[in-house]
């Protein structure tokens, strides 16, 4: 999924849509995948290390009517970002209205958008996502699986989503785990209808997304609760499931909801799954208050390389993020600065286009969109240089912003072993970096690799005939 021209860029954004749209109409034979697991990396066709940035989309798909994500140049606005990577949240209440009784202009809306994020050659994790069960419980603060699929003795209360719900985080951890934990464990006992229905929504979703050849992968189930054992044998199961209809994607699975705090370590074990990403997450405890307890990031992200390797797996940090405040900045820098350096992926929740200063993020009084109602980026992210792909192994990365005070221009610099046959080496390097000018400075060594600057995807993309050590380094 490379860029090379505004022209070829066109062409097979046109291609890429029209190819998903017809293969998810008519049902046509399964894609190879994108991307897949090698080594603890993410590796695509032709072998190269992968690098993948983005965004959660969107808030708005947690309440009725289900769709947002309705803006035609939503992707377009994306890649400029750098974006190269979204995870789609799907909800199964808006899709199975009843146990078997499907909306398929659902499914239909959730593959549109999928279409349109390959026109912009931006890859798509498809997302089973829930917090805290269901729209019915946690007072009514809750989202994800249908009213039907709520254990019997679990409390209920009609939907509400409001600001009122705010702390629904704390809430769901502390005061509401017990039946947050009875209801995941008896919905993940084999044997109950509503886990075997989930099962089957899972084999529709990987038989109409196998066809589509920007999806990598699906993430089984959002911020889960109930007893590794059970969450364990659910992802092998729906492992399974997708495997029959999807052989190719990569498998996400995530721990238990409490250990997105870092305080915490999760207890599952290695589910033994080939092609599988490890998708954790990280909130500071305090984020949500607009605070951040000094708790560093670095630490947690050390854990989980480590457990994913344990276990062959890719690691992707499926959520993190932030309000709009003072600190917001450095709190998003040092965990963006962790993942650049271990070349790691990582997908911010979230851009919700739908903000507005009333109903903030739209659901339950959050606060996370790094875009307001202009469209404006706000302070909790900014663009950011990255190396997307390497024809080779991940290598080293320095970065430097500079003091324009000093007149010291920022500057960035990666260095790595390159294998022509894996193609070229990019690096997003937004214009906002080197302060808008026209065209960055690029130097690189050895004479026998070359770097060029494409100003419409603004990438720097290196080549070299042979393989050889490279540094590049943009000014």
């Amino acid at each position: 999924m490379k860029i090379k021209s505004k022209q070829a860029a066109w062409q097979k954004g046109l291609c890429l849509t029209l190819c998903t749209l017809a293969g998810l109409l008519n049902g046509s034979p399964t894609e190879a995948a994108p991307l897949k697991v090698e080594g603890h990396r993410f590796v695509d066709q032709q072998g190269a290390d992968v690098v993948l940035r983005g965004f959660n989309l969107s808030q708005l798909h947690k309440v009725p009517n289900f769709r947002p994500n309705q803006d035609p140049q939503l992707f377009v606005k994306l890649a400029r970002l750098g974006v190269n990577v979204v995870r789609l949240q799907f909800n199964w209440e808006a899709f199975e209205l009843q146990p078997g009784v499907y909306d398929e202009s659902y499914l239909d809306y959730y593959a549109e958008v999928v279409a349109r994020a390959a026109a912009q050659n931006i890859y798509v994790l498809v997302d089973v996502h829930q917090d805290a069960f269901s729209r019915w419980t946690l007072g009514g603060c809750g989202e994800g699986f249908p009213q039907w699929a709520i254990p019997a003795g679990i409390p209920q209360t009609t939907p509400d989503n409001s600001a009122k719900c705010a702390n629904w985080g704390p809430q769901a951890m502390i005061f509401s785990r017990n039946d947050m934990e009875r209801a995941f464990n008896a919905f993940m006992t084999p044997g109950n209808p509503a886990r075997a229905r989930y099962l089957l929504m899972l084999e529709r979703l990987a038989q109409r997304f196998a066809h589509a050849p920007n999806v990598i992968g699906y993430d089984l189930l959002n911020e889960p609760f109930g007893t590794a054992e059970n969450l364990t044998r659910l992802y092998q199961d729906g492992a399974a499931r997708v495997r029959m209809h999807h052989p190719d994607a990569i498998v996400f699975v995530e721990p238990e909801m409490w250990t997105g705090i870092g305080l915490q370590t999760t207890k599952l074990g290695n589910p033994g799954i080939s092609n599988l990403a490890y998708a954790p997450h990280y909130y500071d405890v305090l984020i949500y208050f607009k605070a951040w307890s000094g708790l560093r990031y670095e630490p947690v992200a050390a854990r989980n390389r480590a457990l994913a390797h344990s276990w062959g797996a890719a690691v992707l940090l499926g959520e993190f993020g932030s309000p709009e405040w003072a600190l917001a900045p450095n709190y998003i820098d040092m965990i963006y600065n962790d993942l650049e350096k271990f070349g790691e992926s990582g997908t911010q929740w979230g851009y919700t286009p739908e903000w507005s200063p009333t109903t903030l993020d739209g659901w339950n009084g959050e606060n996370l969109s790094v875009v307001n109602d202009k469209g404006e980026l706000r302070n909790n992210f900014s663009a950011r240089p990255y190396v997307r792909r390497t024809a080779g192994a991940y290598g080293q990365w320095q970065k430097s912003t500079g003091l324009s005070w000093l007149g010291i221009a920022p500057s960035l610099s990666y260095s790595w072993r390159h294998e022509p046959g894996k193609g070229a080496t990019e690096v997003f390097v937004p214009t906002s970096f080197f302060h808008g000018k026209a065209q960055p400075q690029i130097s690189v060594t050895p004479s026998s690799a070359r770097c060029q600057w494409q100003a419409d995807s603004q990438v720097v993309q290196c080549t070299a005939d042979k393989a050889v050590a490279v540094t590049v380094t943009v000014r």
